[in-house]
């Protein structure tokens, strides 16, 4: 027998819905607001509170930085079109990452500019992670570009951005859209392999892998010390691998990440392994938001110790 709802409980799920759709995005919000939010989401994932001001694993002190590590550098880095004049600047040149095609304020500047791009290409919102926001352009002949322009419109939307998390880092930013290179780097099973590095301010103590191919989402993630040994730890519900290869590059992507790293609490760098180079993805601060548990608790806390967030440089 079906329950019927009654008009008091639609009411209620209206406003909810209209409250969470026309609410200014996060970056709008005061840092009291931000941090209550944030904190009552991590109960609820976690089932426990802690003192932000006093986070001890690496859980916690994500969280932290998030929320109150203040450092203008970093919105060079989190965008996607920006991050790429950071590697040219700080390592001599850009070769280590995709080419950028173009980079556009708004969707009619994209459209009129369609006609110059090649015939593949990838676009990504320049304020997005996670697989979000991103196209693949096999072949822009065969592509409708006005469901691509349709698409993409919804990329200048704050709330369909990084604008709306709780990371500070991003708050200075705008939405743009990126058309870049489509790396085809891809092992024999068509995964591509990915290696991140985490960083503490210039020293580089782990790695994990991961392989995927943009379909299947519970692809495995493993950590491994720099004498590429297996480390027992797993993030989040993703399983281990029984082994990985190590990057032919791998000396140089340490290398890399030592020198990128510097100066940063931390950074997890990302990188792809190509036949001539390492190619670098990105440069990931806050990664999973802190929400993706990683066990043993022991290897979480472990982590943490490696992080020193600077007091002077935490809001308050």
């Amino acid at each position: 027998m079906k329950r019927e709802i009654r008009l008091e409980e639609l009411i209620f799920e209206l406003k909810k819905t209209l409250r969470i759709r026309f609410a200014p995005p996060m970056y709008k919000m005061p840092l009291e607001y931000r941090i209550k939010k944030d904190m009552d989401a991590f109960e609820r994932t976690y089932g426990y509170k802690f003192n932000l001001y006093e986070a001890k694993s690496f859980t916690e002190k994500i969280h932290a930085y998030k929320l109150l590590y203040s450092n203008s550098e970093i919105g060079n880095i989190v965008d996607k079109y920006e991050f790429k004049q950071y590697i040219k600047q700080n390592l001599g040149n850009d070769s280590f990452c995709a080419k950028a095609y173009g980079v556009y304020s708004s969707v009619e500047e994209f459209k009129n500019a369609w006609k110059e791009l090649p015939k593949e290409f990838v676009l990504k919102s320049t304020i997005s992670s996670d697989g979000k926001n991103i196209i693949f352009v096999k072949d822009k002949s065969t592509v409708d570009l006005k469901s691509i322009c349709k698409e993409v419109k919804k990329w200048f939307n704050p709330r369909n951005t990084l604008l709306n998390s709780f990371s500070f880092g991003y708050y200075n930013q705008q939405p743009r859209v990126l058309a870049e290179e489509w790396l085809h780097i891809v092992s024999d099973n068509n995964k591509l392999i990915d290696y991140k590095f985490f960083c503490f301010d210039g020293k580089v103590r782990f790695v994990y892998t991961t392989s995927r191919n943009f379909v299947d989402f519970d692809y495995p993630r493993t950590f491994f010390d720099l004498n590429w040994n297996k480390i027992n730890a797993s993030l989040g519900y993703h399983p281990t691998a029984e082994s990985a290869e190590k990057p032919k590059h791998f000396a140089e992507m340490i290398e890399i990440s030592k020198k990128l790293s510097k100066g940063f609490p931390f950074v997890r760098m990302d990188f792809y392994d190509s036949e001539e180079m390492p190619m670098l993805g990105e440069m990931t601060f806050y990664p999973t938001g802190g929400f993706m548990p990683i066990e043993p608790h022991e290897f979480d806390l472990e982590l943490g110790g490696l992080m020193n967030i600077p007091e002077d440089m935490m809001m308050h």
